[in-house]
């Protein structure tokens, strides 16, 4: 009993404050691209943000938006990188907060592109009047919000307009399927419409952009509202010094990012107007 007494004493007092004594970090990826294309991307930034916060971090990826927010909610991911949509919903919901602030291709912002077949007729929403269409995934701005906005302001909703939808749960994917004529339409990211038309990947080039959406917030880096302060301090700074860095600016290029800004809400204002009109 004694030597329990003492022990409870010593954890009481002696212990580490919140977050000090942390030995690992887990830093979550939403399905903004498929899984392969996802871990190597992001592999060897999470190994950099190791080395320099002196810490373990891990790498976890979810199957959906609502799963990563689920573990950013709770505690079970400390930080990560998710799409508008997700930030938003999260933000509303339990308090998600924005860490940085990715610039990529020159600017903070990204949009929506409505694709259909290179080889179909069709040159607006409205002409997939009673066409099949895929989302990406139900939290996500670009692959399924913006577009239930669309026909909200057309009078009309997906179930009425179309013949039939599924997700897809990839941004790439879903352009795939349009390529290989399996589905005639789709909203996805632009981010990564651009990077497959950048690396040439065979199927981009059976598809074609007969819509732009207005330019949103980009996808940001998040940390959970369960995360240290001074854990997301020392994250900050090191991503506003990635790009001053050897090592991290050459994991920025391969991640096609130029550099990291400090927070800015007011980026997701207009986002935030499509979600509260899409609902």
């Amino acid at each position: 009993m004694k030597r329990y007494v003492l022990f409870l004493l010593f954890t009481i007092f002696f212990q580490a404050p919140k977050g000090e004594g942390k030995e690992v970090y887990i830093f979550v990826v939403s399905p903004m691209v498929s899984p392969n294309i996802t871990i190597a991307t992001y592999q060897e930034f999470v190994r950099y943000l190791s080395a320099k916060l002196g810490k373990r971090v891990i790498l976890k990826q979810r199957h959906t938006y609502i799963e990563v927010n689920r573990m950013l909610a709770n505690g079970e991911a400390d930080f990560g990188h998710v799409c508008t949509g997700a930030y938003l919903a999260g933000h509303k919901d339990f308090g998600l907060t924005l860490l940085a602030i990715p610039v990529m291709y020159g600017r903070p912002y990204y949009q929506a592109y409505i694709i259909v077949n290179s080889e179909a007729p069709y040159r607006r929403l409205e002409d997939l009047q009673g066409k099949s269409f895929v989302f990406t995934d139900p939290l996500s701005l670009t692959g399924r919000l913006y577009l239930l906005y669309r026909l909200k302001r057309l009078g009309t909703t997906p179930e009425k307009f179309f013949e039939r939808t599924f997700f897809s749960y990839s941004h790439d994917k879903s352009i795939e399927l349009v390529a290989e004529g399996v589905v005639e339409g789709a909203s996805v990211d632009s981010l990564v419409y651009e990077n497959l038309l950048e690396r040439k990947i065979h199927f981009i080039s059976k598809t074609k952009v007969i819509e732009k959406s207005p330019l949103f917030g980009i996808p940001p880096l998040v940390s959970s509202p369960q995360s240290d302060k001074d854990f997301r301090i020392k994250v900050l700074k090191i991503l506003l010094k990635m790009d001053k860095d050897l090592e991290g600016k050459k994991i920025l290029k391969k991640m096609r990012i130029d550099h990291f800004v400090p927070p800015r809400p007011e980026l997701y204002s207009y986002a935030n107007y499509i979600l509260e009109c899409s609902l």
